[in-house]
């Protein structure tokens, strides 16, 4: 007796399953990327409008926002940021013109909260220099010029009816929230001397020359800013601020100082 064994065609794995996972997932990884990318284009704008608004700066004020993440969305959701980095050039504050540079870290985006700290650069060159200083009383503004590591001054005084040129040299210190020039050296007539024969020779002409020149910042500045230090370099005088996180939500703090804050 013969056995006939049927055969029956192999059951083809289902395709159509798997080819809907794959479409699924590509769609997932595209919303994240597109998520990703919109997240890198509209948060340094937002973080933007968010400095013009707190700080007053002029709506058209250029500033560049650097987030150094390698993932900003996952940022997003958490709230916080690691690190953002500011960069302005010929801000305008209250009368004088800078160049600013501010890194801050662990910045809050959605909730009342402090950052970890904060700082900033402010570099004047010596035309925003002088403009500055302008504002100082009988300071001899016409008269300064950069000369790294100090600040040159260079005038002439009257002596028996001739013109003898003066010059002296300050330092720059950070002290008490203002910046503080202090002679180091002066000349007279090209040749270095001290204080006491620059005194012995000029007497009372030598005016203001010996002395320090305070010159206040906070005026310019919002009050969540304080002086730390100050150099003069190539590009200008530069100056350092510690940024307090009440500058995020307190009006106070992100209103101008004065003069009477530094001291």
């Amino acid at each position: 007796m013969t056995t006939v064994t049927e055969v029956r065609p192999a059951r083809r794995r289902p395709r159509r399953r798997g080819a809907w996972l794959v479409i699924t997932l590509l769609v997932i990884v595209g919303l994240l990327v597109a998520a990703e990318v919109t997240a890198r284009i509209v948060t340094p704008q937002i973080i933007r409008d968010r400095i013009v608004e707190n700080v007053g700066l002029p709506a058209d004020q250029k500033i560049d926002v650097d987030i150094p993440a390698p993932l900003l969305l996952p940022l997003l959701v958490v709230g916080q940021l690691p690190e953002i980095r500011l960069t302005a050039d010929d801000v305008e504050l209250n009368g004088i013109t800078a160049d600013v540079d501010v890194t801050a870290q662990d910045v809050p985006m959605y909730r009342d909260a402090d950052w970890s700290g904060a700082n900033a650069t402010v570099v004047l060159n010596q035309a925003q220099t002088r403009a500055l200083l302008s504002n100082v009383d009988g300071f001899p503004v016409d008269s300064v010029t950069l000369n790294p590591p100090e600040v040159a001054v260079d005038t002439d005084v009257r002596v028996f009816g001739a013109s003898v040129p003066v010059g002296v040299s300050l330092s720059a210190d950070a002290r008490d929230g203002e910046i503080v020039l202090s002679p180091t050296t002066f000349r007279l007539a090209g040749a270095d001397l001290s204080a006491d024969a620059l005194r012995a020779q000029l007497g009372p002409l030598v005016g203001s020359l010996l002395e320090e020149w305070p010159v206040c910042v906070a005026q310019y500045l919002p009050k969540a800013l304080t002086l730390t230090g100050v150099t003069i370099e190539d590009r200008g005088i530069v100056a350092d601020f510690e940024i307090d996180s009440s500058i995020l939500r307190d009006k106070a703090a992100q209103a101008s100082g004065s003069c009477s804050d530094a001291s």
